[in-house]
Formats: C-alpha cells, structure tokens, sequence
C-alpha cells in the first residue's frame, strides 16, 4: 500500500515547500505572500509569456531588416560603381552585405548576439558616413530610425525569451 504524503506544495508549479516561505524557492510565487503580491505575480507571468509568444515574429523582423539593409548596401553600391566607376566602394558594399548577410542566417541561431552585432555595425555604419559627409546624418533620418526600432524589437525580444517562465 502506498503511503500519502501531504507535503506542502507551491500553488504555481507544484516544487514541494519546506516550512513557511513566503516565496517558493522554484518558481518565485509568493506562496504565504498577500493577495495583491499573488496577483502582481500572475500578470507579471501573463505578461512574460504574451511576449515570448511574440517574440518570433519580431525576431524574424529583425531578421529580414538585416537582409533588407544587406541589400540596399549592396544596390546602392553597385549604382555607385556604375555611375562613378568607383571598384573601391563595389568592395565595400559587397563587404558589408556579406557581413549583413551572415548576421540575418546566424540570428536563426543566437539572434540575441547577431541582432546586437547587426545593430553595432548599422550604427558604424551611419557614424561612418556622418564623419565623411555630417549631412548624411540627416538624409533618411525617417528609414534609419525605423531599421533601428526593428533591431531594438529583435533584441529585446530576443531578450524576453531567456527569460525563464515561472
């Protein structure tokens, strides 16, 4: 015959409780906490968990915004070699949608740090060609902050998903 046990048990994830905490040790709940303490924590794990659902689709976003900006490196690039017959800025274009293009296939992998490298070297970039021409910084203020605001969605998305759900 099996015996019954009537361990205590946290109300949210079911980790067996020693004494009288008053949060669980697994999962944080406040298992001897107030009414309002219990509250705050589900709507904190509702909300947890309402991002991480859409995470994904920010981080696929984020993504196809490296792809994007690859590309236009490149398409620009090659109308600059066309028109001035410039090999040096063919180079550098295709460097930089080399680098854009790794980045967008490694963020399927750890999109955390490839969104963040992504950012890093978009942001070079426009530091760059505010050095050789300062006008250039506000020419397409209105696209740049918008690739900026897809890449910061991809990394704080990214973000949210390591965070443990309780």
């Amino acid at each position: 015959m099996e015996e019954l046990t009537l361990d205590p048990r946290c109300t949210n994830c079911e980790e067996p409780i020693m004494g009288k905490p008053k949060f669980c040790v697994n999962c944080g709940f406040p298992e001897n906490g107030t009414e309002q303490e219990k509250s705050k924590f589900i709507a904190e794990k509702a909300i947890l968990k309402s991002k991480q659902k859409e995470a994904p689709k920010r981080i696929k976003s984020a993504r196809n915004t490296l792809f994007i900006v690859g590309g236009w490196q490149m398409l620009s690039s090659l109308v600059i070699f066309f028109l001035q017959d410039d090999m040096i800025e063919l180079i550098a274009g295709a460097v930089v949608f080399v680098i854009f293009l790794l980045l967008g296939f490694w963020s399927q992998k750890k999109p955390l740090i490839a969104l963040i490298l992504g950012l890093l070297v978009y942001l070079t970039l426009i530091g760059l060609g505010a050095i050789g021409d300062p006008s250039s910084l506000a020419k397409g203020i209105i696209i740049k902050v918008v690739i900026i605001a897809f890449l910061a969605k991809g990394i704080n998305s990214a973000l949210e998903l390591r965070k443990k759900p309780a």
